[in-house]
C-alpha cells in the first residue's frame, strides 16, 4: 500500500498575545521547516523539546507520529520498526492530552497501515481491523473531518484492489471527503490541513481508467 502525503503544511495566520504561546508557535514552525526541508530527524528532536516545556499540548506528539509513519511509507527510515514504536508513543501521548479527537484517531490508523507494509502477510491480517476501526472513528468522532474520510476511503480502496474486488463504492467516500475539503478550514496554526492533494489526484487517476 502507498499514500502520498504534501508536507507542505498551510500554517494559518494566528496571533496571540501571550508570550509563552508566541514561543510555542515559533519553535512549530521551525520544525515544519525542517521537515519541509527533508531533514525528519532534526524536525522530530524540536517537536519531542516543545512537548517537554508545552505539556498541554497535543500538536507537538501529532507531528512527531505524523512524521514517523510519514518516513516509514517513503522508506526513509533506517529502522522502521523503532519509527512505528515511537509514533504509538507520540500518538498516546497526544490521546492523554486530547481525548476524542478526531484528527488523533486517523494518525493512529495511519500509523497502522505504515506498520503493515513493513510485514504485510501477518500485519495485514492483524491489524486491518484496527485500521478500519481507527478511521470509522475519527470520522464518528467529527463526520466533517475530511482526513478520516479520505484515509477510510483510501484504505479500503486498496484493500478492494488488493483482493481483486471493485473499489467504485470506496470512491464514493473519496469524492464526499473532496467536498469536505473544500470546505475545511483549519481552526488554528498547525492544525492537521493535509490530504486534498492526494484525493484530487486519485478522482483524476480514476476517471481516468474509466
Amino acid at each position: 500500500m502507498r499514500i502520498i502525503f504534501n508536507t507542505a503544511l498551510l500554517i494559518v495566520a494566528f496571533i496571540l498575545n501571550v508570550q509563552g504561546q508566541n514561543q510555542f508557535q515559533s519553535n512549530m514552525q521551525k520544525a515544519m521547516q525542517s521537515w519541509g526541508q527533508g531533514k525528519s530527524t532534526e524536525a522530530i528532536s524540536i517537536l519531542e523539546r516543545i512537548a517537554s516545556v508545552e505539556k498541554q499540548q497535543w500538536l507537538p506528539h501529532y507531528y512527531i507520529g505524523l512524521i514517523c509513519a510519514t518516513d516509514v511509507f517513503k522508506h526513509k527510515a533506517s529502522q522502521p520498526a523503532e519509527m512505528i514504536k515511537k509514533a504509538n508513543k507520540a500518538t498516546e501521548a497526544a490521546m492523554k492530552i486530547s481525548k476524542d479527537n478526531s484528527e488523533l484517531y486517523c494518525l493512529s490508523g495511519l500509523i497502522k497501515t505504515a506498520e503493515i507494509t513493513l510485514d504485510p502477510m501477518n500485519n495485514g491480517r492483524r491489524l486491518s481491523p484496527l485500521v478500519i476501526k481507527d478511521y470509522k472513528k475519527a470520522l464518528a468522532l467529527d463526520n466533517n473531518n475530511p482526513r478520516a474520510s479520505y484515509l477510510l476511503a483510501e484504505y479500503q480502496i486498496n484493500m478492494a484492489k488488493m483482493f481483486g474486488n471493485d473499489p467504485s463504492e470506496y470512491f464514493k467516500l473519496l469524492k464526499s471527503s473532496k467536498e469536505k475539503f473544500d470546505n475545511f478550514k483549519a481552526p488554528y496554526a498547525f492544525y492537521p490541513n493535509w490530504g486534498k492533494e492526494r484525493v484530487e489526484q486519485m478522482l483524476n487517476s480514476n476517471n481516468e481508467t474509466k
